[in-house]
């Protein structure tokens, strides 16, 4: 399967460096991409303001910005495009000072060739999701007084506890918790109530965690596909060794075994090496968010 075209944009007036850059580029196996190239800030500006970009490469040291304002001045224009910062300084100061500034990734012009090119941008592009999210998360927190927190926490302790009884420890109006609780809910403060079942105790043997590495550029698409199995539990993206952490619950050895391989391991962009740990006695097992 051909990867997402990706938009990249080149803020380059070295024309040298400009043709190496690009043949690294061609040179990618996991690149599929549209190059805009040009020797100015402003020309690059312009180019943002009528084409969307998913990456921008940027030298800092242009004709018509200095070096110490480049890309400080480009984050104040744009905040939706990761930048890479491609310089011909080898400097670590510089490198820190480029990612306080908002660059996702600094590299040194003489580090630079086609693989850790490839890996920077889409790592790069990731990060930003990342980040993106992050403060998407941020903006919908949504403010809980003390008495929303002892409900909760109460909630989660017995999800099928009266709200006479949360009216003693809480001390507050039935009506009044009811109330609250409706618009916890509403807000999707809580999700669902559930009943939290012992996979060993209803003939499930086989619980097992696992740690998979897969293409960056695919990370979304592979994780929604493997999320819509009912035998997964738990589904999250991560940072570290491995990109992707999956809870599976099955019968047996032989039918987790099966899962992995025929399942898991058929999703184009996983690595076929998976870091696997299986359950043997669960100890404490409670989702609770102690508030």
């Amino acid at each position: 399967m051909e990867p997402d075209k990706l938009n990249i944009l080149l803020i380059e007036d070295n024309p040298s460096d400009n043709r190496i850059i690009e043949e690294y580029l061609k040179k990618s196996e996991k690149l599929n991409f549209d190059l805009e190239s040009c020797i100015k800030l402003r020309e690059g500006l312009n180019l943002m303001e009528i084409k969307k970009f998913d990456v921008l490469l940027l030298d800092l040291s242009l004709p018509d910005s200095d070096r110490e304002n480049t890309l400080k001045y480009l984050k104040e224009i744009t905040k939706k495009t990761p930048i890479i910062v491609l310089t011909g300084f080898d400097d670590s100061n510089l490198a820190l000072e480029a990612i306080k500034k908002g660059a996702e990734d600094y590299i040194s012009k003489n580090d630079l060739n086609s693989p850790t090119l490839t890996r920077a941008i889409l790592y790069a592009i990731e990060r930003h999701k990342t980040k993106n999210i992050k403060e998407k998360i941020v903006a919908q927190t949504e403010y809980l007084d003390e008495y929303d927190k002892k409900i909760l926490n109460l909630m989660q302790e017995d999800c099928r506890i009266s709200y006479s009884k949360l009216h003693k420890k809480v001390n507050l109006a039935a009506s009044t918790i009811h109330s609250r609780v409706q618009n916890m809910i509403k807000k999707g403060i809580i999700k669902k109530f559930n009943a939290m079942v012992d996979p060993f105790k209803v003939g499930y043997e086989s619980v097992a965690i696992i740690g998979m590495s897969v293409d960056p550029s695919k990370i979304d698409e592979i994780a929604k596909k493997i999320a819509l199995y009912d035998e997964v539990q738990f589904l999250a993206t991560s940072t570290g060794d491995h990109n992707i952490i999956v809870k599976i619950v099955k019968k047996d050895d032989t039918d987790l075994w099966t899962f992995i391989n025929e399942k898991i391991k058929t999703i184009d962009g996983v690595s076929p090496r998976l870091d696997i740990s299986r359950f043997i006695e669960v100890f404490k097992m409670d989702p609770k968010i102690n508030l």
